[in-house]
């Protein structure tokens, strides 16, 4: 398998993260959409990650290749559906996974509005004030033990967070989220997967 990628991405880490997790291999083919117009006849998107099977054909989106890689590495990332156990957690973990895509969403429209000129100071404000709301609802957030695509995709939005918006003094005002955090980036799979210049 192919996985069409870069060192920056929240996106495409979180796909890393599932395959180091569960020793898949992958071949990662660093490239950057915007720079690269011959991306699109991998995705026609042109956005990363995108996921090349042995068959040649292409999954695109982080969740769904996310899930994927989770179904064929045997991976519990992905909480089932249980009829005898109504609270199976998948529902947290999916709504957990939607917050960090929209906070790692946030953040890299910020990041690349902040490349504009002139820059749109409103529209990067609003960027900013969503991933600080999303930051404020997590400090009110119980991760789980063990984790799942929801704490991948939280802790995966907050290494971009740190990496990219370095000023942004998030951790102060949230010790609760800023602990788990520092926790969770102690996995060899978070270690593996630092986000650094593309």
């Amino acid at each position: 398998m192919k996985l069409y990628t870069n060192n920056a991405s929240p996106f495409a880490r979180k796909c890393r993260v599932i395959a180091h997790e569960l020793e898949l291999k992958l071949e990662e083919i660093r490239t950057l959409p915007m720079q690269d117009p011959e991306f699109r006849r991998v995705n026609p998107l042109g956005k990363i990650p995108a996921l090349v099977l042995d068959d040649g054909s292409v999954l695109i989106d982080s969740p769904v290749i996310c899930e994927y890689l989770n179904h064929t590495g045997g991976g519990k990332f992905f909480p089932g559906m249980n009829i005898f156990k109504h609270n199976s957690g998948r529902w947290k973990a999916l709504g957990l996974a939607a917050l960090g895509d929209g906070i790692a969403d946030a953040a890299v429209a910020y990041v690349i509005l902040g490349r504009e000129s002139p820059v749109p100071e409103v529209a990067r404000k609003r960027q900013l004030d969503t991933v600080l709301a999303a930051l404020d609802a997590l400090e009110r957030v119980n991760f789980a033990k063990d984790p799942t695509i929801g704490e991948i995709s939280i802790g995966c939005a907050l290494g971009y967070v740190d990496f990219r918006l370095p000023d942004l003094d998030w951790k102060s005002s949230r010790p609760k989220l800023a602990a788990w955090f520092a926790r969770f980036s102690e996995y060899p799979a978070m270690k593996a997967t630092v986000p650094t210049a593309p």
